[in-house]
């Protein structure tokens, strides 16, 4: 039977559960972190765990378990499920509320699951977006909150789209559980700088790209995507997936272009070489 972390105890899967009374549950209070593992190996584990404590910080709740303490539970978690090449999803609720609407003490989830492998053609091909004007509430944290990503579904489906691109009054900001980079005429990458969650792999991939093109954090508009030469999201599970096409605007010449392919096969080999760094 596959094991969970509860607060500061490693259990089975039917020991796993929140109370109705949690705020995660009433109100979709909480915030979550993930990230995967090569082999039994964690990608990038400290920027996701930092992430994770940073976000409770904000949203005022308090881990039962410390930094160090959570690392140990984890990779023991991932030692005892033997689950290869998994995603590990780390969730802290708003706690058993007295009333419905005050944080209680959260409850620490964290569960190790098999990720099903992304389509190749997503990576070869890449893929299509459509645009949708939201602005998550507060957009630094990853909170549990997935309300318009889950409910446009149909909709992303119905288009021939994989995902969706938001934008606020002009401005793009980020996908649903990705970030957004395009590519200009120069070969100059450019990637929105503020009201996104700032990726674990966006931050690598922003790292590596400066050391052979010119990149620019800034506000990006929905009126530059006509003049775009290539786009591209950054996430765990799609490391850098290029985009073909965002509603019925064609990027580029409907191609992966040379930047995201160079990128591409640059940030598999700085994910190869951290992860022998890190052994």
């Amino acid at each position: 039977m596959t094991k969970f972390i509860i607060n500061d105890q490693i259990v089975d899967q039917d020991k796993a559960f929140v109370y109705v009374s949690d705020l995660a549950l009433l109100r979709a209070y909480g915030i979550f972190d993930f990230f995967r593992t090569d082999g039994l190996q964690p990608v990038f584990f400290e920027d996701h765990i930092d992430r994770f404590f940073r976000s409770a910080n904000i949203m005022r709740l308090k881990c039962p378990v410390d930094k160090e303490n959570l690392k140990s539970l984890i990779l023991d978690l991932i030692s005892q499920n033997k689950i290869e090449n998994s995603g590990v999803r780390l969730v802290l609720t708003g706690g058993e509320s007295p009333d419905g609407y005050t944080i209680g003490n959260p409850k620490l989830i964290v569960s190790n699951e098999p990720i099903k492998p992304l389509p190749e053609e997503h990576f070869s091909k890449g893929i299509k977006l459509i645009s949708h004007e939201y602005l998550r509430d507060i957009p630094e944290v990853k909170t549990i909150n997935y309300l318009m990503g889950i409910y446009n579904m149909p909709k992303i489906k119905a288009n021939g789209a994989v995902d969706q691109l938001y934008h606020w009054k002009g401005k793009i900001s980020e996908l649903t559980r990705s970030n957004f980079f395009v590519v200009d005429e120069n070969n100059k990458i450019i990637t929105a700088a503020n009201r996104i969650l700032k990726g674990v792999n966006r931050k690598y991939v922003l790292q590596i790209a400066k050391q052979k093109f010119e990149v620019e954090e800034r506000d990006i508009y929905m009126e530059e995507l006509v003049q775009a030469k290539e786009a591209f999201i950054t996430g765990t599970t799609k490391m850098i997936m290029p985009v073909h096409q965002i509603d019925d605007i064609v990027i580029g010449n409907g191609k992966p272009g040379s930047v995201t392919k160079d990128l591409q096969i640059t940030f598999s080999e700085f994910i190869a070489q951290h992860l022998q760094s890190h052994r």
